[in-house]
């Protein structure tokens, strides 16, 4: 049973709906900068030690962390400016930092006995976003991708301005997880709520568009330009407040008051999309059949947990495909994107090269996933197989390139990878939001968001591997996505499918509205008026 012949009536893809997709997708550009901070908010900036005589501490009572330099050796000490470490030619080095770019490292001395501090807050910043992304997986579900999306959208707003305001890394820390779990609850909700407004041929569009892409490419830019982490953190917050004001011009989904048997709010919108689209008043008789049906199944499930994504076998083993995906790929992304900091040259032109390699990545999708001959599966497939001939090509780089060269091969071979796994992620948004119905989409992609941001922690400790061997993370990287490619292969392909609403596996439903003769009223002629 499905909605998408009534999507057709109302304009399948109006100006209206443009304008309801753009609120919903434009959430993601504040959570890009946010998701990406760390690597610029964590930056080390040069700094030095200030070597002074022990006799010239002076008492004032504070307490510092220096380094005492004694015969050549330097170790770490906690003392108090009051106390002396004696005589001869012991000094004490003082830390000193270049203050060109203020980050929380130049703030809070986060380095030498500190630096854990820093690699905490990313890894605490992940463990948000996981968090969020479990949670919004059953809320979207539970109360409505509107309601849940901008909610998440005002606690990130709300999260940043503490943080801006943070006088010690501790709440810095709180806050960054908060930020994390309102970004991984954005994810995960808003791209099932858009692709719930549009017609089947345009899901993977929204699927390729380069929100997250168009919007990191600025992030080394706006950096460069305010270097001081507060500043960043308020143009964040400025950006923020008027997407959240969407909330006052996007309806609920039709789909979603539908299966949740709230008819007539369901009628309201589908009538009020046709008329901004200039279309006629459509028969929403099918939208009591969707209800009807999912009534029927209420009477054994009363409600959906995650549990109902492993219902019977064939849903089972969807569902443990679509996760190794969404892990493979994000382990992938998140590993080219921290390595990063080993490529030679200007850091800020690196990040900016690495990210804006994904806007034709993104667009480069739309040649291939709604064609018959590639759809869906082999358009990710191939994506996968690119990333995994990349991450080979720079082991043989690693391994036989000439040692003046083998940093260039090896960047060119990862920048392939990173082009390969923005379009294979890509492919694989749609292609997940298509697999599952109405009732448990936003439990799906959620549980799906989920698995991913398992893949980001798991990344960053693929990168600390590099220190014993430069090319084992594309080992990894080439062995996890030839493993993928083979397991796409096997999903259901969905293009041109028509999305389901309801578990009801029977699909009788599943023709054009036309065909409901038996079941339908007769829509009634409008009375011809004697002139």
């Amino acid at each position: 049973m499905h909605l998408d012949e009534l999507m057709i009536d109302i304009g399948d893809f109006g100006w209206y709906q443009i304008v309801i997709v753009a609120c919903f997708l434009s959430t993601k550009i504040p959570v890009a900068f946010t998701m990406l901070e760390m690597a610029f908010t964590g930056f080390i900036p040069d700094w030095w030690c200030d070597s002074m005589p022990t006799s010239d501490l002076v008492n004032n009572g504070n307490n510092h962390t220096t380094y005492l330099v004694a015969n050549g050796n330097i170790s770490s000490h906690s003392i108090s400016l009051n106390q002396c470490y004696g005589t001869g030619n012991a000094t004490v080095c003082k830390r000193a930092f270049d203050m060109s770019k203020r980050t929380i490292v130049n703030e809070w001395d986060l380095v030498c006995e500190n630096r854990w501090i820093s690699f905490t807050i990313t890894s605490v910043q992940m463990s948000g976003a996981l968090v969020g992304a479990t949670i919004v997986s059953y809320t979207g579900d539970r109360f409505g991708r509107r309601r849940t999306l901008y909610v998440v959208q005002l606690l990130h707003l709300i999260f940043l301005g503490i943080c801006a305001a943070s006088h010690s890394w501790h709440l810095f820390t709180a806050m960054r997880f908060g930020i994390g779990l309102s970004a991984g609850a954005t994810i995960v909700v808003s791209f099932p709520a858009s692709i719930e407004f549009v017609g089947k041929k345009w899901r993977a569009l929204l699927g390729a568009y380069p929100v997250w892409a168009g919007a990191a490419p600025f992030l080394p830019l706006i950096t460069w330009l305010f270097p001081n982490w507060r500043h960043f953190e308020i143009i964040v917050c400025i950006i923020s407040f008027p997407i959240c004001l969407g909330f006052f011009i996007v309806p609920e989904s039709i789909r979603w008051l539908t299966v949740k048997g709230k008819l007539k709010e369901a009628v309201a919108v589908a009538c009020k999309i046709a008329r901004k689209n200039k279309k006629p008043e459509p028969n929403t008789d099918i939208l009591e059949l969707v209800a009807e049906d999912e009534r029927q199944i209420n009477k054994t499930y009363s409600s959906y947990t995650h549990l109902d994504l492993f219902r019977d076998k064939r849903m089972a083993l969807i569902t443990l495909r679509v996760w190794y995906s969404w892990f493979t790929s994000a382990v992938c992304y998140w590993c080219l994107i921290l390595g990063v900091q080993n490529m030679s040259g200007n850091f800020y032109l690196n990040f900016f090269l690495v990210s804006i390699v994904e806007i034709p990545a993104s667009l480069l999708v739309l040649l291939f996933v709604n064609r018959k001959r590639f759809g869906r599966r082999w358009s990710t497939a191939m994506a996968n197989m690119g990333v995994a001939l990349g991450a080979l090509g720079a082991i043989i780089a690693s391994l036989t390139a000439p040692p003046e060269h083998k940093a260039y091969y090896v960047s060119i071979c990862a920048m392939i990878s990173k082009f390969c796994t923005t379009c294979g992620w890509s492919c694989m948004s749609p292609f997940t939001a298509e697999l599952y119905p109405t009732v448990i989409r936003n439990l799906g992609y959620g549980c799906a968001g989920t698995i991913s941001r398992i893949g980001g922690v798991f990344a960053s400790q693929v990168i600390s591997l590099a220190v014993k061997g430069g090319y084992v993370p594309y080992v990894i990287i080439c062995i996890l996505m030839a493993i993928d490619t083979c397991s796409v292969l096997t999903l259901p392909e969905t293009r041109g499918e028509a999305l389901e609403d309801t578990l009801n596996t029977e699909k009788k439903f599943n023709l054009p509205l036309s065909e409901y003769k038996d079941v339908l009223q007769p829509v009634k002629e409008p009375e011809k008026q004697n002139v």
